[in-house]
């Protein structure tokens, strides 16, 4: 039997669920080869829980972080290992656990290889149906591709990369921070903009700024709550389908059902004042009602992750622009300790929000810009924006030489065209059979499906998809 070659571009979460479970099928064999790319840095980490500072932790808890079947793998492999289990662990601990995975399903399986370079391009071969993979300047055929790339590259919205003294990543923070001196700003108040003044406060500075538009933050993790949904279901919804498509108001509107069945406040979506001062206590005094808003919202999400698809295209507007900042704003909340320890830092002048920012420019450092015209003067700015939404902003060589190609296509939701099965659809040659890809690339399809969680089970369906047809 003539061998099928696979490969994966990208080993982080995403990629090493999808060899998880090809190795857990009982349709995985010798008549397959897998073959699995990373740069050596980010190869079996992914770029998030790569070396770096321990105080960087992750804002899930241990309990919902596992990469293979069983729940508890995760707090079992922090029990072997000898790290200490706790709710909230640090990401290097988290990517240690991913390289120990990863490399158990290499050791145990011979025709499953581990190649320490990074994919440069990915070629269709019309003729054949097959894909060329290049590397390094080694290319390799494969019958599937599997494009598990993680985020898009880091956005630079005041154009500054490449000006000295500004970091347009911050990661690794425990490199890329070490030994900085002056008035330091970051750009940004979302997580990686956390990550950023918690190492630096820790390391003796003073002082640091936290410059945005906004200055909203994360929201604080409340009580844990097991949600039963009653109104906001899948048969609930699916009796306002009409010719595949469910409007968006009766979706808000079981929606609202749900909230008032379970005894939520529809008011704490507007509790946000985004001055961090008063929204993080306000989260620690208030963790049950908070925490049944957050759990309701995660409990949900599977369900309307499905139902996502169903919106027209005027509605999956309506709902990014008026919606989605009241879901993500409440989505990926941090743990109590960390917003006290943040409020402690506020209270001691070590941290100052700075709201309104406008514009930024280098001139003998970085002169900041505000919305009521004052400006301020940094001697360093660290951009902790976050990554681009675009792919035809994205700087990576992989996907700009696919998408240069037209084997990529943006779209306008977030990610690339795909289908229902998560193959690629290209602009030039259609659908491309046994090419999928999952994660910040189907952001337009798939409705928040960046967590460890959802990415493990949704990878499930595509390993699935390519036994059924790709064989």
């Amino acid at each position: 039997m003539k061998i099928k070659r696979i490969a994966i571009a990208g080993a982080g979460v995403a990629g090493i669920s999808i060899l998880k479970f090809f190795v857990n099928d009982k349709r995985f064999g010798k008549h397959l080869g897998i073959d699995i790319y990373d740069a050596p840095k980010t190869m079996g980490r992914g770029y998030a829980y790569q070396h770096d500072d321990d105080h960087l932790v992750i804002n899930l808890p241990a309990e919902e972080m596992s990469l293979t079947a069983d729940p508890d793998d995760y707090i079992k492999w922090l029990e072997k290992t000898g790290h200490e289990v706790e709710s909230f662990t640090s990401r290097r601990v988290y990517g240690e656990y991913m390289h120990s995975t990863l490399t158990s399903f290499s050791d145990a399986h011979d025709n499953i290889n581990i190649i320490k370079k990074y994919a440069e391009n990915i070629v269709f071969n019309e003729e054949s149906g097959t894909y060329t993979l290049r590397a390094d300047n080694v290319s390799c055929d494969y019958d599937a591709v599997f494009l598990m790339t993680g985020e898009l590259s880091y956005s630079d919205p005041y154009k500054l990369k490449g000006d000295s003294n500004y970091f347009y990543n911050p990661y690794p923070i425990e490199d890329n921070l070490k030994h900085l001196t002056g008035r330091i700003g970051i750009i940004g108040s979302g997580l990686s903009a956390i990550d950023s003044f918690r190492y630096l406060i820790r390391n003796g500075h003073k002082k640091v700024y936290v410059l945005s538009r906004s200055g909203e933050m994360p929201a604080v993790r409340g009580t844990h709550f097991d949600i039963k949904p009653q109104h906001f279901t899948l048969e609930a919804a699916l009796q306002y389908e009409r010719d595949g498509l469910i409007p968006l108001e009766k979706l808000l509107g079981l929606f609202k059902l749900e909230m008032e069945a379970q005894q939520v406040d529809s008011s704490l979506f507007e509790r946000k004042t985004d001055r961090p001062e008063i929204d993080l206590k306000y989260d620690l005094e208030h963790p049950d009602s908070v925490g049944k808003l957050q759990y309701l919202i995660t409990d949900l999400e599977d369900t309307f992750k499905i139902l996502f698809k169903y919106l027209s295209r005027r509605d999956k507007r309506t709902f990014l622009k008026e919606y989605h900042p009241y879901i993500s704003g409440n989505h990926s909340p941090m743990p109590p300790y960390g917003a006290a320890e943040i409020l402690k830092w506020i209270d001691e002048g070590k941290l100052v929000f700075m709201q309104g920012m406008e514009s930024a420019s280098a001139d003998n450092g970085f002169t900041v810009t505000f919305d009521d015209g004052k400006s301020e003067h940094f001697d360093i700015l660290i951009n902790a924006t976050g990554p681009v939404k675009s792919i035809e902003k994205d700087d990576t060589k992989l996907l700009q030489n696919m998408y240069d190609a037209m084997l990529l296509e943006e779209d306008e939701f977030g990610g690339v065209l795909i289908n229902k099965n998560h193959e690629i659809i290209s602009p030039r040659f259609g659908t491309l059979e046994n090419f999928y890809t999952i994660g910040a690339l189907s952001a337009g399809s798939d409705y928040l499906i960046r967590g460890v969680g959802m990415l493990a089970s949704e990878t499930e369906d595509l390993v699935n998809h390519f036994f059924e047809h790709g064989l």
